[in-house]
């Protein structure tokens, strides 16, 4: 039994939990531009982007593992360069449930939810998971 199925999330669909506040960055900006959206808006992850098409993501781990640890210049290494891809993510009406199953199978805490439009798929939000009260604790 998973543990949402205690607290009765089951059937909840991730669009109604997500973060909606989504920032992007171009693949083609500088890693210390990229940290500088995410400490203004006060983000632990950006959509990267090319041109319009969401491609992956970026977080603080993959700054600090990609470039601050290997001596690198984050004013002159790119987002493209050390961004994480390929970019997964859910629809809109996918249940908590199935997204969490989908981020622990691909080990990822964070997820791009996207919903359909006649016109191609638009993001809509991110969805972070957060560990319970529990788990923090007995850790």
């Amino acid at each position: 039994m998973h543990f949402l199925d205690l607290v009765g999330l089951v059937t909840v669909e991730v669009k109604n939990i997500a973060v909606k506040d989504i920032v992007k960055v171009q693949k083609n900006r500088s890693v210390a531009s990229a940290k500088s959206l995410m400490s203004y808006f006060n983000l632990d992850a950006l959509i990267v982007t090319d041109g319009d098409e969401p491609i992956g993501i970026i977080t603080p781990g993959d700054i600090q593992r990609r470039v601050l640890d290997e001596k690198r210049d984050p004013h002159t290494v790119l987002v493209g360069e050390i961004f994480s891809e390929p970019l997964i993510w859910v629809r809109y009406n996918t249940t908590l449930t199935e997204v969490c199953e989908i981020m622990e199978a691909e080990r990822i805490n964070k997820i791009p939810i996207f919903g359909n439009l006649s016109n191609g798929p638009i993001l809509l939000g991110l969805y972070v998971y957060e560990p319970p009260l529990e788990a923090v604790v007995e850790n």
